[in-house]
């Protein structure tokens, strides 16, 4: 997808804020926003969000040394929702669709983005909870990923941020426990980027257990498919299943032929008005292969 003006005011405003509370050097932080302005002022249109955002993050490596710093944020999320999983689980698998209730989730789970919302604070999971409990699922979407997924052996799962990667592996467990012969797949970032997910944190919440891990090769909050591994690339074309989580992967993904399945929360304005919904709602679609 290509980049929307929303975009670079989104961008721009939640790292300057993030920068501006964690950087103490006056001449840097000068700097950091003279040079990330520049950037978005003059961000070519065929560009999109994630690469504006490594753009960004970029600037701050080169100014500050590394880059934007969400290892506190990621851990807080990360943490705060591991605590919560088997609750959440016998909640999910005590429903009358537990497959329908793991995508509300997860979905829901998709407003967990420091790229988008920079106050985000453990009291968001709340948000989470009845968000998910007012979604609603298109019911043809919903039939068609349970027939693809009951005749699949293997099921791609493209990762987002932290946090919400705890609801991506409660899906995750009941598409197992669903259909059990599925061999999982769970993609992540090449890098540290925002609050996105690496291995690390794969790691840290116990995703193996239930899906192999692996990574794009690339420090992206999406998943171009110019910069990604070869590996990424043969399991979009080989996967029966794949299954895409956030905004990020969405705007990079979108319109490839690869029959993706996006989850994901309406953010920002031109997504809600491209998938005709409405801001902050939740999203279940499938981008079917031509």
């Amino acid at each position: 997808m290509t980049l929307d003006e929303e975009c670079k005011g989104c961008l721009e405003n939640s790292q300057m804020k993030k920068v501006s509370a964690t950087q103490t050097d006056k001449d840097k932080l000068a700097q950091f926003k003279k040079e990330v302005r520049i950037l978005c002022d003059n961000a070519s249109m065929e560009s999109c969000a994630p690469l504006l955002m490594r753009d960004i993050d970029g600037i701050h490596r080169k100014i500050f040394g590394s880059g934007i710093d969400y290892s506190a944020q990621k851990e807080m999320f990360n943490t705060a929702v591991l605590k919560r999983e088997d609750d959440l689980y016998l909640k999910i698998t005590s429903s009358g669709d537990m497959l329908a209730e793991a995508i509300k989730y997860a979905a829901s789970a998709n407003y967990i983005d420091f790229a988008k919302l920079a106050d985000l604070s453990e009291s968001s999971l709340s948000y989470v909870e009845s968000c998910a409990a007012r979604a609603e699922i298109d019911f043809n979407t919903l039939s068609d990923i349970k027939k693809d997924l009951s005749q699949a052996k293997t099921l791609l799962y493209i990762h987002d941020n932290c946090g919400e990667i705890v609801f991506d592996k409660l899906l995750i467990r009941v598409i197992k426990q669903l259909y059990p012969d599925i061999s999982v797949t769970s993609l992540v970032r090449g890098g540290e980027i925002i609050n996105d997910v690496t291995r690390r944190d794969a790691d840290a919440v116990g995703l193996n257990a239930y899906a192999e891990v692996t990574d794009s090769g690339s420090a992206i909050p999406g998943t171009y498919l110019k910069e990604v591994n070869e590996h990424t690339l043969e399991l979009l074309k080989t996967s029966d299943v794949i299954i895409s989580k956030g905004l990020g992967n969405l705007e990079t993904l979108y319109g490839f032929g690869y029959g993706i399945y996006y989850i994901f929360m309406c953010k920002c304005l031109h997504i809600a008005e491209r998938f005709n919904l409405t801001q902050w709602q939740t999203a279940f679609v499938h981008d079917k292969k031509d």
